[in-house]
């Protein structure tokens, strides 16, 4: 590692070229300052005891100006450079939010997580993530959302004590797939004025800079035509906000602070606008800091190329805390420590990313990307090779110019991946799936993902699966017209997004979404008989794709023919044992055809095994309600909003019941309960004015 207290990273030569009396004291101080455990700052180095960990979604690095030039001033994230460490080649495990977050959160890369895809995947229980580490040795943990990727739903929330991932509803009453920053920020400057008197860790995520882009004023206006760099900019003042909260608070003397990115944001470089699909560095590089009082020398630059997986146990470190039992990443500090005497060179370091999302979702072939000192190898149906140092914006693939160095890389990868799969981990994560509401598919389709796809509940059991099919750098044109089809349905023109999407199912037969939007935009035309068609040919040719039965069920609900919905269901029950999402949609269809007592027994069940999903909670109370149990009912609700405050199926219930039961004073202390703890949410709003 080359450690450098300045705030740009430069080759490790001009380091000692010329370098007189004063750089060289510098250079002393900050080789000290990255010892072993991070080193002390001096004698007055004061107890670390807590933690500020802030995530910021979908960031590039080349978008934050310590990182070099950028088209966004990012005034408070440099702060953090000054005042303690940056990392100037930090790399992402996958650019996708949930399984990015839950690498930042056990040190572990998915395959050994399990977590591979949004929305198919669940964190599973016996993963030790460093919430349980730092909880279980008497710190308070909270956690405060701002995204339905990164909700309790898919097992983020294990560890925290207070788990803050409401997102509230907007003004038609439908849940909320995100909420603004300053929203999340409010509620962890809150906790965090609660809670600094003692130790704490605490984790505060910011979606901002993904999409939808809509910086609000001034932000807006200090970048037009360039929206994203407009969220980028609120973005840094939030960290700056959320830093100045912890300074009010007392607590900052003795709390390490930790903000990096999941991922970045392909903005057309490769063709990919968001991400997910390709592994450039547009969306694996990731701006990454630690400030850490007496113990991270300011304005050290950290050169070794490092991961998200290297926060654990960096920070565990810094904390004074054992290292993990479990962990794939490095103390940052530590690794820069003098070598044992006689010892030789430490092998460069590797790197590994990868993205199954391409072909669990579209049917093209997955990458994987590895990276060794500045070479960089993607394997996929088409491998390519980088020379990182003198080509960093990837255009010229080296693989036929250099083929013995693509075989070593592509048999390092291989070595690598196979080391790090978990087969009990893949298995239990994707068994515990996603989609365990009707709005789960909607919401994900907010944020640009498309959730469920054709791999069926164990793909990713193979050290590296999903080799096959179109490489999706080849697929861009079309993945640019099913993004066009997409955005016409949204604006009301399905015949004109059929149009698009017929094209494209002539070119991509078995592309699983090709397929699903076909019979949703037939749906939506009012051509019932070939939406059935599509979603019968989807289904059949891709037997356990989640995301169709959902579709297909919403389908045949809306034409009231819930025993055939509840027939799809039980078909995938079998296909895919244990998939959460299964249960709550066959008791959602037994309801709808009457059959209150079926869909009670299998709540009961799932909720004894799910006891946080406030929706399974809001649907066991109209399972009851709908047998004439009032008592069983409005403690079904009551548990629902207990979790979450402003879960509209458990408000509706249990007003309902109450106005029912002729308590309506009632009902209204409730509502003003619940207002207090999500004020100004619409759904609240409309209910208590309504009584």
């Amino acid at each position: 590692m080359s450690c450098r207290p300045d705030g740009r990273s430069r080759p490790r030569s001009s380091a000692a070229a010329g370098a007189g009396l004063l750089l060289a004291v510098l250079a002393a101080a900050c080789s000290l300052s990255c010892g072993g455990g991070g080193g002390p700052a001096g004698p007055a180095a004061s107890p670390i005891d807590s933690l500020l960990l802030i995530t910021l979604d979908t960031l590039r690095a080349d978008h934050v100006s310590s990182y070099g030039p950028s088209p966004v001033a990012t005034p408070h994230l440099d702060a953090l450079a000054a005042k303690g460490a940056r990392v100037a080649r930090a790399w992402s495990t996958v650019p996708l939010t949930t399984p990015a977050h839950a690498s930042i959160l056990t040190g572990l890369h998915p395959p050994s997580h399990g977590v591979r895809n949004n929305a198919r995947f669940r964190l599973p229980d016996d993963v030790t993530t460093l919430a349980e580490l730092l909880g279980a040795r008497g710190r308070a943990t909270g956690a405060f959302v701002s995204s339905f990727t990164t909700s309790r739903l898919f097992g983020l929330g294990q560890g925290f004590q207070h788990f803050d991932d409401d997102l509230g509803n907007d003004e038609t009453g439908a849940r909320r797939s995100q909420r603004p920053g300053p929203e999340t920020a409010t509620h962890a400057a809150g906790w965090l004025a609660a809670n600094a008197r003692k130790p704490f860790f605490a984790w505060i995520h910011l979606f901002d800079p993904h999409t939808p882009y809509a910086p609000p004023s001034p932000f807006r206006e200090r970048h037009p035509g360039d929206p994203y760099s407009g969220e980028v900019a609120l973005t840094d003042h939030l960290v700056g906000e959320l830093v100045a909260a912890l300074e009010r608070s007392g607590a900052a003397g003795r709390t390490a602070i930790v903000v990096l990115a999941d991922h970045g944001e392909g903005l057309g470089t490769h063709g990919e606008e968001e991400h997910g699909l390709l592994l450039y560095e547009e969306t694996l590089a990731i701006p990454f800091f630690v400030v850490a009082p007496g113990k991270v020398r300011p304005g050290t630059v950290i050169e070794e190329p490092a991961s998200v997986v290297d926060v654990v146990p960096t920070v565990l470190a810094l904390l004074g805390e054992p290292p993990p039992r479990e962990t794939e990443g490095r103390d940052l500090f530590a690794a820069a420590g003098p070598a044992a005497p006689g010892a030789g060179p430490a092998p460069p370091r590797v790197l590994y990313a990868e993205t199954l999302y391409p072909f669990e979702e579209f049917g093209w072939s997955a990458l994987y990307a590895l990276r060794e000192r500045d070479a960089k190898y993607i394997e996929s149906t088409r491998p390519e090779l980088y020379d990182l140092a003198a080509d960093p914006k990837e255009g010229s693939n080296r693989v036929a110019a250099e083929p013995e160095r693509a075989a070593a890389l592509q048999r390092t990868l291989r070595e690598t991946a196979a080391g790090l799969v978990r087969h009990e981990r893949l298995s239990a994560a994707a068994g515990f799936g996603g989609g365990t509401d009707p709005e789960t598919i909607a919401r994900l389709e907010s944020l640009g993902y498309a959730a469920g796809g054709p791999g069926g509940a164990n793909a990713g059991e193979e050290a590296l699966p999903g080799l096959s099919g179109r490489n999706p750098r080849d697929a861009m044109e079309d993945y640019q017209l099913f993004d066009r089809a997409q955005e016409l349905m949204r604006a009301g023109q399905p015949d004109a997004a059929i149009k698009l999407l017929t094209r494209l199912a002539g070119t991509d037969p078995d592309n699983p979404q090709v397929l699903l939007k076909l019979a949703q935009a037939c749906e939506r035309a009012g051509r019932d008989d070939e939406a059935e068609r599509w979603h019968k040919a989807m289904i059949e040719r891709h037997p356990t794709f989640y995301l169709g039965y959902r579709s297909y069920s919403t389908f045949l609900e809306g034409r009231n023919r819930p025993l055939d919905a509840r027939a799809l269901w039980i078909r995938l029950s079998g296909l895919l044992p244990g998939y959460v999402g299964i249960e709550t949609r066959l008791a959602s269809t037994e309801l709808a055809a009457g059959q209150a007592p079926a869909a009670a027994r299998r709540l009961d069940a799932y909720l004894a095994q799910h006891p946080t999903d406030a929706e399974g909670w809001a649907l066991a109370g109209d399972a009851r309600a709908a047998q004439g149990d009032a008592a069983g009912a409005l403690a079904a609700y009551r548990k629902a909003l207990e979790i979450r405050p402003t879960e509209r199926g458990a408000v509706d219930g249990l007003v309902a019941e109450l106005k029912k039961q002729g308590r309506p004073e009632e009902a209204r202390k409730e509502l003003d309960r619940l207002l207090e703890r999500a004020p100004g949410d619409p759904v609240l709003v409309r209910a208590r004015r309504e009584l």
